[in-house]
């Protein structure tokens, strides 16, 4: 064999020593990454399960915190309390005319199962917030499913509201066949029911904002000593279809009361002085408003009694004017000037003007002769009735 072919041989055999070498780095190299892959796909495999783990865990917490507010395993349990709560809540509301009905329920695969009920009544705004308190205040697993609130059918009272709600309580399968009873808790919600009741009822949603009666911020009353006082709260509210109810505020006068439906304030002084009281008008709208007067009343002495006005003395405006002697006998005339009349009197005759009454008993050539009360007087020519009356009483 020749140099070259010696040498060619030897190139030869290190081309397929290359070849083969490297045939077997690929496959080793294959054989790495294969192993690799493996190790990722089982890392992943172990973390998915530290995951699902983890997650079984925090699963298992949860249920294990909520598990006490569950509704009863036992169906029969779980809707009797829940109803028994339902109507308590009712009334702790004071919501009217109300029902409770219980609507069914459903059940998945894995134990979880619900119940569905519906409470209706009449009431107003303020029974909705308050309904609506105590039903989150409460720690079921439970929800509103809907909440139906309108207007009730009489239209007179625009404040009263027919009100819908229907509830959906859970059951979880860990729960116990009979649960126990749970108590309310104000910490679930933000603010308290006071902070709630201000900031939605003084807004109506279903009518006009409601005004506070119109009163006047202070009154003076005159009362006499021992007379009733005689006065009405004038209150006027410009809302539709609202009453107006009257109170009296903190202290008042002894005996001292008002008609909380007219207004009229009903009371005896019988102490001279001045009295103070405070009454409140509060009409029915929502929210509820009012007004405030401060009232005081006088009380001061009987004035005294007004004298009679004295009265106009005909007989000083009547004279005798003339002694006559007649055909039946002497006369004598006495012109009344008040009456525009004269009188013809003769023996006998009774004499009337004014206050003064008597019966002429003579007539003189002078004067003429006339008793009163059994006792006698004269009246002479141009004298005045009166003036012969008084000084005859005098005599």
């Amino acid at each position: 064999m020749t140099q070259r072919e010696k040498l060619l041989g030897a190139a030869v055999a290190g081309v397929v020593l290359l070849f083969a070498g490297q045939m077997v780095w690929s496959n080793i190299q294959a054989g790495f990454a294969a192993k690799e892959g493996t190790i990722e796909a089982l890392k992943k495999k172990k973390s998915d399960q530290d995951l699902a783990s983890r997650q079984g865990i925090v699963s298992t917490q949860r249920l294990a915190k909520v598990q006490p507010r569950s509704a009863s395993k036992k169906e029969e349990f779980a809707r009797a309390t829940y109803q028994r709560w339902l109507i308590e809540l009712a009334d702790q509301v004071e919501l009217e005319d109300y029902s409770e009905l219980s609507l069914g329920g459903t059940a998945d695969k894995d134990g979880f199962r619900t119940f569905k009920f519906q409470l209706r009544g009449n009431g107003n705004l303020q029974h909705v917030t308050r309904l609506l308190h105590a039903y989150y205040t409460k720690p079921f697993l439970h929800r509103i499913s809907r909440l139906d609130v309108r207007p009730a059918s009489n239209q007179k009272d625009t404040g009263r509201l027919l009100i819908t709600l229907e509830s959906e309580v859970m059951s979880l399968p860990t729960s116990k066949d009979l649960q126990p009873v749970l108590k309310s808790d104000d910490s679930l919600l933000v603010k308290s029911l006071e902070d709630y009741e201000q900031s939605i009822l003084s807004r109506n949603l279903l009518a006009s904002e409601n005004q506070p009666p119109r009163m006047a911020p202070s009154k003076t009353v005159e009362a006499t000593k021992g007379l009733r006082v005689e006065y009405t709260v004038e209150a006027k509210d410009t809302n539709p279809n609202q009453s107006v109810n009257f109170a009296i505020e903190g202290e008042a006068p002894k005996g001292l009361t008002v008609d909380g439906k007219s207004g009229k304030v009903n009371w005896t002084g019988n102490e001279i002085g001045d009295y103070t009281f405070t009454i409140v008008a509060t009409d029915s709208g929502i929210p509820v408003k009012y007004s405030k007067q401060l009232v005081t009343v006088k009380v001061k002495e009987p004035p005294p009694p007004e004298k009679p006005l004295p009265k106009f003395d005909v007989a000083s405006q009547a004279k005798l004017t003339g002694l006559v002697s007649g055909r039946d006998g002497p006369e004598g005339w006495v012109i009344s000037k008040t009456e525009g009349k004269t009188l013809h009197l003769r023996e006998g005759d009774e004499l009337k003007l004014g206050d003064i009454v008597g019966k002429v008993v003579k007539i003189g050539a002078t004067y003429m002769e006339v008793e009163t009360n059994g006792k006698r007087w004269t009246i002479g020519t141009e004298e005045s009735v009166a003036d012969a009356f008084k000084r005859g009483q005098i005599d």
